[in-house]
């Protein structure tokens, strides 16, 4: 019985050798060449060195198995900067994918962005998301017009649809006092709009008041 519980610990041990040999050698590969990490959060923080935004807390945390079986999308931010970037658990660890980072650092009603994850030019998900931080503005919407549309009388991606989220929604977050959002959807071809297009934001109080408009000017499109 005691030759069978050794036995048993001396496999234990050797298995505890194993895994720990293999941490060891995703961290010094991570240490060298900078290509996966051992936890999600730690390719966030290198979006963030990258991105120059100093720390971020993370205000959700989205999985996103129509463009990687173990995507994760985070919504992160601090009083100056909020961002959308994303990672995903590959052969060598955790990858990064550079996102978003907008600017908030001067007084705006509203601060938004937007963001194109592409795999393989196959499957994508479109992101809206930004701060509010004007207390009056109740809901928020996002449509989409031609560059020369000066007007904005035309709306164009009607068949995607518009984005629209208001507080409470679960599209609708508070963190520390302030209030962020994040829409989604399937990606938009724009391929039919050879032109381009501008993103515009839409804040409006409970009686559906515009209280401000602005467009979305800084977006990336990211594909792996």
């Amino acid at each position: 019985m005691k030759r069978k519980e050794k036995r048993l610990s001396s496999r234990r041990r050797r298995a505890l050798r194993r895994v720990l040999v293999a941490a060891a050698a995703v961290l010094l590969v991570n240490r060298i060449f900078w290509i996966g990490f051992l936890f999600p959060i730690q390719a966030i923080r290198y979006n963030e060195e990258h991105a120059g935004t100093g720390r971020t807390a993370v205000v959700c945390r989205k999985w996103v198995p129509e463009i990687f079986k173990t995507g994760l999308v985070y919504l992160t931010e601090n009083e100056n900067v909020t961002m959308l970037s994303g990672t995903y658990l590959s052969f060598y660890g955790w990858t990064n994918i550079y996102g978003v980072p907008v600017d908030c650092s001067e007084e705006a009603p509203i601060h938004a962005g937007w963001w194109s994850l592409v795999r393989l030019e196959e499957a994508g998900r479109f992101y809206v998301f930004g701060r509010v931080d004007d207390p009056d503005i109740y809901w928020m919407e996002v449509y989409f017009i031609r560059p020369d549309d000066l007007l904005g009388e035309e709306r164009i991606g009607r068949c995607h649809g518009n984005y629209g989220v208001h507080r409470g929604d679960g599209g609708w977050m508070e963190k520390d006092g302030r209030s962020y959002f994040l829409f989604e959807a399937d990606l938009v071809d724009w391929g039919e709009y050879p032109t381009g297009f501008r993103a515009i934001a839409v804040g409006y109080d409970e009686d559906r008041n515009v209280v401000a408009r602005m467009d979305l000017e800084e977006g990336h499109v990211a594909v792996r």
